[in-house]
């Protein structure tokens, strides 16, 4: 009897230190311990370095996966994540990361490692700072039409020494844009164009969308972000597309109208649209979702949109050809006239924004105006310069203005002319390409 009782007895003791043995393993609530010891904390490199990361990983039980990558201040990952071979519960790493992002703006990051065991996940940042790649114009593009059914994209070097041609497209012509972050240029046609993208670096086309070629244009509005592109359609359709032309955004415009100008406000889409069948124009406001939401009506034919700060757009443009300068506030869907003096006669034919209070416009009579919005001024800055195309470097201070044959850039604010060069065909438009 005794020994029937020991034998229970070490059957229970063995019955608990095996539940117990479990109950630890199933309780495990902590995920790997991770240590690094490079980089140090604080270490300073530069955009396009390689970091040598040098860790210590354990965990009781097991690592099932473990990786490294860069996020910004905000956590958010701005260089994908590199996988790291897994091979025991107790490993070190020794590895180089590359900081390939070209885009990246000086300032702190972190260094982060991702450790799992299965069940828990550890996350171990390091900070880091880094210092961005200089950033430099790299070349002038510029759209010229070679004849009514062709146009060209060339561009200037950075000497500002002769015309390089760099692509033919075949159609005609609405909106054209660079995009330094894609090193990609856009150029969309109208009623026979497409609108395609080209490869800046080997004049590869990674997209293309044909026009449905009819008596009504197909392609009506074009607007560029810095990383998407916006073409407006006869039918009422909007689409934005990214660099490959992957679809990223639709809208459609009320029944019977068609959408010109575009551009983006706070992320909302601000839209100049157009009556199929009267002269009734108008502004209408979308959701980023692609919901229109409200309307203002519209006297004017809009040259330009420029965005003059998260709740206010400047409208240039014309009204039965005579200039006009207009604000409008999204908020309280209201277009008003902060300028109340007449304005030089003519038309306005292009306009940049300097800063939030300062505006050049191109205008038909041979003069580019400096509009200040804060004491309502309205002032010549060039004359002998008749601008179809006004764009500002604001790296280089500079003002590239665009007229019918020739391209010039001046020192801004002093106006001093720095370069120039003629063309034989006829100037559409101009875009400048920087190396981010």
């Amino acid at each position: 009897m005794r020994i029937v009782k020991k034998i229970i007895f070490l059957f229970c003791l063995i019955h608990i230190t095996f539940f117990f043995s479990c109950k630890k393993k199933t309780d495990d609530n902590f995920g790997p311990e991770v240590t690094i010891t490079s980089p140090a904390e604080n270490q300073s490199y530069n955009v396009l370095d390689v970091i040598q990361v040098k860790a210590s990983v354990t965990d009781e039980t097991q690592i099932t996966s473990l990786s490294i990558c860069l996020v910004d201040i905000n956590h958010s990952v701005v260089i994908p994540a590199l996988a790291i071979p897994v091979s025991s519960p107790a490993m070190n790493i020794n590895t180089q990361y590359a900081l390939d992002n070209i885009h990246l703006e000086t300032g702190l990051y972190y260094l982060l490692i991702t450790a799992s065991d299965g069940k828990n996940d550890s996350h171990t940042y390091q900070k880091i700072y880094l210092t961005a790649i200089p950033k430099v114009r790299k070349s002038i593009y510029f759209v010229t039409a070679a004849n009514v059914s062709q146009t060209h994209l060339s561009y200037i070097d950075s000497s500002f020494a002769s015309i390089t041609s760099y692509h033919s497209f075949s159609g005609d012509y609405i909106g054209s844009s660079i995009s330094s972050y894609f090193q990609q240029g856009y150029i969309c046609g109208n009623y026979t164009g497409s609108f395609t993208g080209i490869n800046l670096n080997d004049n590869s086309i990674p997209f293309n969308v044909m026009a449905n070629t009819s008596s009504n244009p197909y392609f009506t509005g074009y607007y560029a972000d810095v990383k998407n592109e916006y073409v407006s359609r006869y039918d009422g359709y909007i689409k934005g597309y990214d660099y490959l032309g992957n679809s990223i955004f639709n809208a459609n415009s009320k029944s019977g109208f068609y959408t010109q100008k575009i551009c983006f406000n706070n992320g909302y889409l601000i839209a100049e649209e157009r009556d199929k069948t009267s002269v009734t124009k108008k502004i209408d406001t979308y959701y980023s979702t692609g919901v229109a939401f409200q309307e203002c009506s519209l006297s004017q034919d809009v040259v330009a949109f420029c965005e003059k700060d998260l709740q206010n757009v400047f409208v240039f443009g014309n009204s039965s050809g005579q200039a006009v300068v207009q604000l409008f506030d999204r908020i309280n869907n209201n277009l008003w006239n902060p300028y109340n003096y007449a304005l030089p006669t003519g038309s306005i034919l292009s306009a940049v924004k300097i800063d939030e209070n300062t505006y050049l416009i191109g205008h038909s009579n041979g003069t580019i105006y400096k509009y200040e919005y804060l004491n309502s001024s309205l002032t010549t800055y060039l004359t002998g310069y008749t601008a179809i195309q006004l764009k500002y470097d604001d790296l280089t201070n500079e003002l590239c203005v665009a007229e019918t044959n020739r391209i010039s850039t001046f020192d801004y604010p002093t106006a001093t002319l720095h370069k120039f060069l003629n063309s034989a065909e006829t100037i559409l438009d101009i875009n400048i390409l920087y190396n981010r």
